[in-house]
């Protein structure tokens, strides 16, 4: 049985397995655990709120409903972390801050060229994977025809994605397609790298509804930080690197 487990928690799903860590690791907030801090009131949020934005500026109205349903808002991520200016304050420049909160202030955290800086601030490591790919390169070139891709291209802005089998092929064709030319194969290759995890999520749902609690436990602390690595490793878009390291994980 032991061993069986063993060959099973070396097949863990990419995303899947940081979820089941986290279930196995003992109770929440129900469990015991101290409750989370009370909400500091906040300007953003009690302007934004406002149902007349569905009417007078969609835009706004959906972006702050993708907030408010988004794994941002539960991890306590506020609009000022990400927008700056200043959530206390009732006066709209005030509010706003210099940047006015546009993206097209070359300076403002959330212009396309900074956003995968401001993302950095909670995914580091993913960032500093990122700056090794060529999509980065791209993105800041002083001279460019066209803007490279940053976080929001893939994973959205406000109420963000992580890219499965289903959704990969057709994020990637929206830029490497036979039209624009431009390495058309990748989303084949992205696709077939992520279809290996098929059929380790079969695996996973074993692991944890069959397998011995305490060793599937200890076999996670092992495997997660190759997977946290793996998930990294992803955001340098070196596809035969990513194909190597899921092989030799499942392998």
């Amino acid at each position: 049985m032991i061993a069986s487990l063993r060959r099973c928690a070396a097949q863990v799903l990419l995303w899947g397995a940081a979820a089941a860590l986290a279930v196995l690791s003992g109770p929440g907030p129900a469990g015991g655990a101290e409750p989370p801090a009370p909400r500091v009131r906040s300007s953003c949020v009690d302007c934004h709120s406002n149902p007349r934005f569905m009417v007078q500026n969609k835009k706004l109205y959906d972006y702050y409903q993708g907030w408010r349903l988004s794994i941002h808002e539960q991890e306590k991520v506020t609009c000022v972390d990400c927008h700056g200016g200043n959530p206390r304050s009732a006066d709209k420049p005030t509010a706003h801050g210099d940047q006015g909160m546009s993206a097209s202030v070359a300076t403002s955290p959330i212009s396309y060229q900074n956003v995968p800086k401001t993302c950095s601030k909670c995914h580091e490591d993913v960032y500093r994977h990122f700056k090794q790919s060529k999509h980065f390169e791209h993105l800041t070139a002083t001279k460019q025809e066209e803007q490279g891709p940053s976080c929001v291209t893939c994973h959205g802005s406000m109420n963000t994605t992580v890219l499965n089998v289903t959704t990969v092929r057709s994020t990637c064709e929206k830029c490497h397609n036979t039209t624009t030319d431009n390495n058309p194969d990748v989303p084949d290759r992205a696709e077939d790298v992520l279809s290996q995890f098929l059929s380790i999520q079969r695996y996973n749902r074993y692991l944890l509804q069959k397998g011995d609690p305490a060793k599937v436990k200890a076999m996670f602390k092992i495997l997660s930080p190759r997977i946290k690595r793996l998930n990294d490793s992803w955001h340098t878009f070196d596809l035969d690197k990513v194909s190597d390291q899921t092989q030799d994980m499942i392998n």
